[in-house]
Parts: structure tokens; sequence; C-alpha cells
């Protein structure tokens, strides 16, 4: 069972895998719920993973998309590639056999990440979305479509012992392992006779403890995160010790300074800020500040 396993699903080669691949039927319906979640067109770059046939980097290469497909099988490399083989020789699509768990691109190569219908094989879960993660550019997006627990019986039902050698995940562990990887977790939608659609995106800041956020006259570091995974508020420790320019804020922000006394304007207003005091900056607000002397900071708000 386990060759067979692979053969027809987890690594799937020869005839028998070639001939399903080449016309997945059953997921149609979520490579065009993927497609109209994510949008993908002119100026993106798409990476595939689990890209199988090939059929879904076909469709995104006909939206004006530039592509690249993993897979870990090697007849499913050959397969995108003969069907792909317009796009593949004018250099929009490259192909890799590799593991999604250590992705051969570089950070922040995509603007879309895509994995449909293979999540359940991916043997490091956690490792993958990890690595999906950095190679989104901020501000890119990612979908996975893949199946729940609550769905083993039919699994069984349709697939026998196949079914028992995939990992069910329930959309909550899927948004867990996305906001440990620095992304915001977005709607999960049912796919039919398949499992769900979840999404994320990457925020034009870092958002993984951790990382560091830098610009003139500030210097901060991700220290915590507070709240569900699907909206999370991000706790920065920072120090201001310059003149911070102006800016507009991307998303309601708390700032409570901790020491030192900070200078702040906000749509005009002027603020003195010292120990103890906080200001809430709305969303859209243009803001500055300067440090009358270096002020110690904590900022919390959404990871925009």
């Amino acid at each position: 069972m386990d060759r067979l396993t692979d053969r027809i699903a987890r690594r799937p080669g020869g005839l028998i895998g070639r001939l399903i691949y080449r016309h997945p039927a059953g997921h149609e319906t979520s490579f065009a719920m993927t497609l109209d979640a994510l949008h993908p067109g002119p100026g993106d770059r798409l990476l595939d993973l689990g890209c199988g046939g090939g059929v879904f980097i076909e469709r995104v290469l006909a939206r004006g998309a530039s592509a690249a497909g993993l897979d870990h099988s090697p007849d499913m490399v050959a397969e995108t590639r003969r069907r792909n083989a317009a796009a593949l020789a004018a250099g929009r699509l490259e192909l890799h056999q590799g593991d999604v768990a250590r992705l051969p691109f570089a950070d922040g190569a995509f603007t879309l990440v895509t994995s449909l219908n293979a999540f359940f094989f991916f043997p490091e879960p956690q490792a993958a979305i990890a690595e999906m993660a950095r190679v989104l550019a901020p501000g890119g997006r990612l979908g996975i479509v893949t199946t729940p627990p609550d769905q083993a019986a039919m699994l069984k039902r349709w697939f026998g012992p196949v079914a028992a050698r995939m990992r069910l995940d329930a959309p909550d562990s899927l948004a867990g392992w996305m906001a440990d990887a620095g992304l915001i977790p977005g709607e999960v939608k049912p796919v039919r006779q398949v499992g769900y659609l979840i999404t994320a995106r990457k925020p034009a800041m870092p958002a993984s403890i951790g990382a560091e956020i830098t610009m003139p006259g500030f210097h901060g570091r991700i220290t915590g995160r507070l709240g569900p995974a699907t909206a999370p508020l991000l706790v920065v420790e920072a120090r201001v010790d310059g003149a911070i320019p102006p800016h507009a804020a991307a998303a309601d922000e708390l700032v409570v300074v901790l020491d030192g006394r900070l200078r702040a304007r906000t749509d005009g207003a002027e603020h003195l800020l010292g120990p103890g005091d906080h200001l809430i900056v709305p969303a859209g607000t243009i803001h500055e500040a300067a440090a009358e002397t270096p002020a110690r900071l904590l900022l919390v708000g959404p990871p925009e």
C-alpha cells in the first residue's frame, strides 16, 4: 500500500500517475477557488508546491503571471515541463524537484505561494509553512487546500488504505503555524469533496517574534503576540534616539513610554510624553516623533 500510495498520490509516477494528474478532475473546484481568492495577474510571481501535472500553473500563466513549480516526484516535474513548455522556453516558468521544507529560492522571491491538495503528504508541515513564509515577499499571499480530520471517514470510503497514509490537519493548526511563521491567517472556505482552502498574507512589516524593525531614529524588536491567530496584535519594544519622519499609521497603534521623553505630532497635534504616558495613533494618521531624551517605548498593534 505504501508503494501504491506513492505511485498514485504521494509521489505520483509512471503511466498511471501521469494520466491522473494530466486531468485531475477532483481538483477543479480547489483550483477555481484559489484563483478567485488570490487573483494572480501580470506582475505576480507564483510558487506552486506539489505542482503535480502543472494544470494549476498553466492557468496562472494564462493570467499573465510568471511562476515556479516544485514537486518531489521527478515524473510530475517532467509532466509540468511538458504541459508548459512554451512558458518555460520564454523564461516565465522555472521548475525544481525538491523538498517543500527546504526550498531552493531566495527570501521574498514570490508574491504568491500555493499548495493545493498536497499538504497532507508533507512530512514536516510546520517547517513547510515556515519556508512558504520565508519566500513570500512583504504583502504576498498564501493559499493552501487540504483536508481536515472530520473528513477522515469520507476519505476512507473513497480512497481506502491510501487515506490512512494522509495527515489531516484542522484549520486552527494551519492558522497557528502560519502565525508562528509571521503570517496573518485569513479566511477558511470549504472546498466541496476536498476539504478547505485557507489563505494568509505576509505583512509589509515583519510579524514573527524576534524580528527587528528599523527606521530613521527608531529601532524595535517584536517581543510578543496577543490575541487569536486570525487577528494578532504584536508587542514591540523600541528605542527612539532621534527624529522619526512623518508617515501614515498602517493600523491602530498604542504607544506607551517606558522611560525618557518623546515629543510626537499626530495630524498636527503636539504631544509631550514621559514615563507612563501613552498615545493611541489611529490607522491612517500622519504622525512623527522625536526623542527629547533617548526614549524606550512599548508599542502594541496589528502587524501592518
